[in-house]
């Protein structure tokens, strides 16, 4: 086998029997050759090769488990994955062009990332490769099936809120990096668990219909005595999980699937009384497709959330929190380039050691539920009393430098930047918040007399409760040598009126019409 060799993990989410089909095959390689001579053309490559079948890599990578670290890449082969065949084309060419849209820098960073993993699919158009080999993986299988059978119970027990399970790489990192002698740490927060025999479609239903099968009683015995860890078949119900990820155990060779980002679990009302309709009640960026939720556009969500929503989020909360007790200086985020350079270089130790000189930090699991996840904390904080309040914060403070998400709460804070930090094998979303370096948090006796955002800082003005920032405005700028030269132009091109009979009624001249006059003769010297 030649030592210049392309491995591509092709996770289809169609039936195996369709995905090697020799037609289907043969149309992906001359489709994925003449994206690459559209490049050759567009680009000068001088030593772009055409890509060939190559069986040996096939067998290299048909026994391969997805979850393991891949030792052997990146020596004689390297690999990327892809949803479908029949997407193949399109997804290539759009992740391509986006990808050529980077700037150097962000060009230089994600090669020297891909150096030690993949490149995705710009590694389809790497010019010195010349053999490619596809397979289909069980792990893809189980996502075609559980979104088939969350469908069928969808419209069986008339759930408004099923949402359609996405493919999340961002999960199936988790569970590479996750140490499983150490148990599913981190589970139960922004995702949960579900081990499974098999990717077979019969099998998972016959595990679901032995709950179903349970007196009510025991129905609720169950769930209440493992939602904890994991309700084994069950967790693909949940209807507000939106994304999964699955891998093969090689030591047992059962399945492990996370989904997320519920850590807590949802149970629908399976009594057969519901009398809502399907698919109903979607999520934002979801619509009902056939009873069930699916994504508008699901290649732009993340496990990990939307940095943009986060954004609204976290003013909407501060703003509900400075109504509610009467907190007269709450100002809104705003996201801040000059902190998220600070941010991009540190590791966790250095957000630690660096903490309290110019900025303050919190820690998210993801964006997704961070609402949810402060409100909590903050309900627990608030349902105190003024003593257990002084004495939680001072605990937190003296064992470490942040006050975890209460710190999205401190109303003097006024600018935020957030990146991915990994701490433990574990991922956090890691927000540097400023200017202020002490924690502060408002009264919440509810004996304020002040009204929300009654004192906002210079250069902040109040918005139903939120201080926030003002855009300054300009001056328009008005050119009048532009104004007499066009009243110039109108006055040599107009064809000249008959003169009006004037009647004598004061000041009847314009005196617009006057100035522009007058300036005119002053610049022009007409």
């Amino acid at each position: 086998m030649n030592l210049i060799q392309s491995l591509l993990v092709f996770l289809s989410f169609v039936a195996i029997k369709d995905v090697s089909s020799e037609s289907t095959i043969e149309n992906f390689i001359g489709d994925l050759n003449s994206l690459r001579q559209e490049y050759v053309d567009d680009y000068k490559v001088p030593n772009m090769h055409e890509l060939i079948w190559s069986e040996d890599l096939v067998n290299i990578l048909t026994p391969l488990d997805l979850s393991a670290k891949l030792p052997k890449s990146r020596i004689n082969w390297r690999f990327t994955s892809l949803k479908s065949y029949n997407t193949a084309w399109s997804d290539i060419e759009k992740y391509a062009n986006n990808f050529l849209k980077k700037t150097p820098k962000e060009v230089t960073k994600a090669i020297e990332a891909g150096r030690y993993y993949t490149m995705d699919k710009m590694e389809l158009f790497n010019p010195l490769q010349r053999f490619i080999g596809c397979t289909s993986k069980p792990e893809e299988d189980i996502i075609e099936s559980v979104n088939q059978i969350r469908e069928e119970y969808s419209k069986k027990f008339n759930v408004p809120n099923v949402h359609q399970l996405i493919w999340s790489e961002d999960l199936l990192k988790i569970l590479k990096d996750m140490d499983r002698d150490n148990g599913f740490k981190g589970a139960c927060v922004t995702w949960r668990y579900v081990h499974i025999d098999t990717s077979n479609k019969g099998s998972i239903k016959n595990e679901l219909s032995t709950f179903f099968k349970k007196s009510d009683v025991e129905k609720r015995l169950f769930v209440r005595n493992n939602s904890d860890s994991t309700l084994d078949s069950l967790e693909f119900l949940n209807p507000l999980q939106k994304f999964i990820a699955c891998s093969r155990n090689s030591n047992t060779h059962r399945f492990i699937c996370l989904l997320g980002t519920e850590g807590k679990f949802t149970m629908f009302d399976y009594s057969h009384k519901s009398n809502e309709i399907p698919g109903s009640n979607c999520q934002k960026r979801y619509k009902n497709d056939s009873g069930v939720c699916v994504a508008i556009n699901s290649e732009e969500e993340s496990y990990f959330g939307r940095q943009s929503d986060f954004m609204s989020d976290i003013n909407q909360i501060r703003r509900r929190y400075a109504k509610e007790y009467r907190v007269p200086n709450m100002h809104a985020l705003t996201w801040s380039n000059e902190l998220a350079e600070v941010l991009e270089p540190l590791r966790m130790d250095d957000v630690k050691a660096q903490a309290k000189k110019t900025w303050r930090y919190g820690a998210l699991n993801t964006y997704d539920n961070t609402i949810y996840h402060i409100k909590a904390d903050v309900t627990r904080f608030f349902e105190m009393n003024r003593t257990a309040k002084n004495d939680h914060i001072v605990k937190t403070l003296s064992d470490k430098d942040t006050m975890d998400r209460l710190e999205f709460l401190n109303p003097l804070q006024k600018t935020i930047a957030c990146g991915r930090k990994e701490e433990e094998g574990v991922t956090y979303i890691i927000c540097l918040l400023g200017p202020k370096v002490n924690f502060t948090t408002f009264d919440t006796s509810f004996q304020s007399q002040l009204a929300a955002g009654s004192k906002c800082h210079k250069g902040y003005y109040n918005e139903d409760g939120l201080c926030v920032v003002q855009i300054p405005t300009q001056e328009p700028i008005i050119d009048y040598r532009k104004m007499a030269e066009e009243e110039r132009n109108k006055a040599l091109t107009e064809e000249s009126e008959p003169e009006p009979i004037l009647e004598n009624h004061g000041n009847g001249i314009s005196l617009s019409h006057l100035f522009v006059f007058l300036l005119a003769n002053l610049i022009f010297n007409i």
